[in-house]
């Protein structure tokens, strides 16, 4: 009784009051096998194949509540493994025949929907179709305030926030660019403050920043030459400034207008690009700098970040010439991504175009961020390279409005971030405001 009582209130906390009452009727029906106990509560014989034969619904959002049959499936959901695609769901109970499972967030459009039990994995060729619903919400800072406020986010304000990068327990730090100044939100806390720049000049405008490999140490790069700043929690977020020291007196990079800095998995090493077209990486420990490449599409401002998966590769979003392209830091080969076409199209990312190209930024599954401020809208290039609009209305004036994608409207948004959780955050710069699309 108590093992259906606490299966009960979590179906109530998930909110299913349609199917709670079938569900527990199927699970804990009492089918008597003659000896008082319930025939289909059987363990999983590993002697015997497991199969799946149906399920339902066949269509459905994150959470929605999954009934999967099947032979074999045993009576201990924690031996028990569903996924979605790659996605892994919760598995709520099992009896043998049945499981109930609850789907998880963004597993893709089209799923297969896998079973695995000890050494069996089975999967059905019918497919599950995930619906996605994204809303954008104003988390801090107001459209009519051109001003700097700390505090509760409610009160908060923020004046020209261009930037943004997220730390590994999701604070996330919003780089002020005409303000001089680098912001840090708790979200935890829900509260806003001021790291460096208030009262006060920093020695430049803070560009595109990143976290260290560790996901803790945030780096921010300034325009000024070889300057950056470093925000360590260690230290209590205390500001530190510090410029790259060449490691090779032959090296003859100058580093100037760097508008991006990018974080690599594989050698722990930061990179950054000069407007110059150097590909410059440096230590974040030592400081120490070498050369990687030069003349990499020269005379641009540029914003990177390194493939998820493929963390050989990083992606750079060329402000002037209007595209992306791709470098590898081991091979030292560069291709042009997207076609550099001035305009907006969604669709094959070598037919898409692009207008004022700002940071960019990847999600865990290899979904590639852009923040397309002269279309006013935040574009997603999927890993098969199909561009698409997430959210914003690139053919209607720029304004401010939450909502849905069909209504929601920015100004210019220049920043690009996003969490743990792969929420989705905006610096719409023109409206001084965070923005927060939740994509579910």
């Amino acid at each position: 009784m108590k093992k259906r009582m606490k299966i009960l209130a979590l179906l109530q906390r998930l909110c299913f009051p349609c199917v709670i009452g079938g569900v527990l009727g199927l699970i804990f029906a009492c089918s008597d096998d003659g000896n008082g106990g319930n025939k289909w509560d059987k363990p999983y014989d590993p002697s015997l194949p497991v199969k799946i034969t149906s399920f339902t619904p066949d269509s459905g959002g994150m959470t929605t509540e999954m009934i999967i049959r099947g032979e074999n499936l045993g009576n201990d959901p924690k031996a028990v493994k569903v996924y979605f695609n790659k996605k892994q769901a919760a598995v709520v109970s099992t009896r043998g025949d049945m499981l109930y499972a609850i789907t998880p967030r963004l597993p893709g459009d089209t799923c297969v929907i896998s079973v695995v039990i000890g050494k069996d994995s089975v999967s059905l060729d019918d497919r599950f179709r995930y619906f996605t619903t994204t809303r954008v919400t104003t988390i801090s800072g107001h459209p009519d305030r051109d001003s700097v406020a700390n505090g509760l986010l409610i009160s908060a304000a923020f004046k020209d926030p261009r930037f943004l990068t997220i730390d590994a327990q999701d604070n996330i730090f919003v780089c002020e660019w005409s303000n001089q100044a680098i912001r840090r939100i708790n979200m935890e806390k829900g509260e806003v403050t001021t790291l460096i720049g208030e009262g006060g000049m920093i020695g430049g405008s803070p560009n595109a920043p990143d976290v260290d490999s560790d996901g803790k140490v945030v780096i921010v790069p300034m325009d000024s030459k070889f300057t950056f700043y470093e925000f360590d929690p260690e230290r209590l977020w205390e500001a530190k400034k510090f410029e790259m020291l060449k490691a090779d007196d032959s090296d003859n990079f100058t580093c100037e207008w760097k508008h991006g800095v990018a974080s690599c998995q594989i050698d722990g090493m930061m990179y950054t690009r000069s407007h110059a077209g150097e590909i410059i990486k440096f230590d974040p420990k030592t400081k120490k700098a070498w050369l990687v490449s030069k003349d990499i599409e020269t005379g641009n401002d540029s914003f990177l970040a390194f493939h998820p998966s493929k963390p050989e590769l990083l992606y750079i979003s060329l402000y002037n010439s209007k595209k992306i392209g791709i470098f590898n830091v081991q091979t030292k080969e560069y291709k042009q991504y997207s076609n550099g076409i001035y305009g907006y199209q969604d669709g094959d990312i070598k037919d898409a175009r692009f207008k004022e190209l700002q940071q960019i930024t990847f999600d865990a599954d290899g979904n590639l961020y852009v923040a397309d401020a002269g279309n006013r809208c935040i574009r997603r290039i999927s890993p098969d390279g199909i561009v698409t609009t997430v959210v914003g209305l690139p053919n209607e004036d720029a304004g401010y409005k939450d909502g849905d994608p069909s209504e929601a409207l920015f100004k210019w948004p220049s920043g690009v971030a996003v969490d743990s959780e792969g929420t989705v955050y905006v610096a719409d710069r023109d409206n001084n405001c965070i923005r927060k699309l939740s994509i579910e």
